[in-house]
């Protein structure tokens, strides 16, 4: 499964792509923000930044049943660093509407572009 997401800004993008994230997996509308997990990444590259942002949120749900529904992130572009605030719950399989169970990101495709004053993503997920 795939999906492109925009933003006017970096920060912006990556909250667009782990929103995109959960649209694919449950509806978030189900989802409370009953708990607060806090991330901080660093990478080489942007590109690989995003991915390893969207590969945590992939894990949390895996090893921790926790999906989001909110999220805050907070990108340094230079340092290719950011700082995440996401909100959410356990995963109440009587409650919530799942969709899709994401068990990667993939490369093909994947990148983080700028044009102009927009930034977007292409995401290719193994689900």
């Amino acid at each position: 499964m795939a999906f492109e997401a925009s933003s006017n800004t970096v920060s912006g993008l990556f909250e667009s792509c782990a929103e995109a994230l959960t649209e694919i997996m449950v509806d978030p509308r189900t989802v409370k923000p009953r708990v607060t997990r806090v991330f901080e990444i660093s990478a080489d590259t942007l590109d690989r930044l995003l991915y390893d942002f969207l590969t945590e949120l992939i894990v949390v749900k895996d090893v921790d049943s926790l999906l989001f529904s909110k999220y805050l992130v907070r990108v340094d572009p230079v340092g290719n660093s950011l700082k995440a605030t996401a909100k959410g719950e356990e995963i109440d399989r009587g409650r919530h509407k799942l969709r899709n169970d994401a068990k990667a990101v993939t490369m093909h495709m994947f990148g983080v572009t700028r044009a102009g004053r927009s930034w977007k993503a292409t995401v290719v997920l193994d689900i």
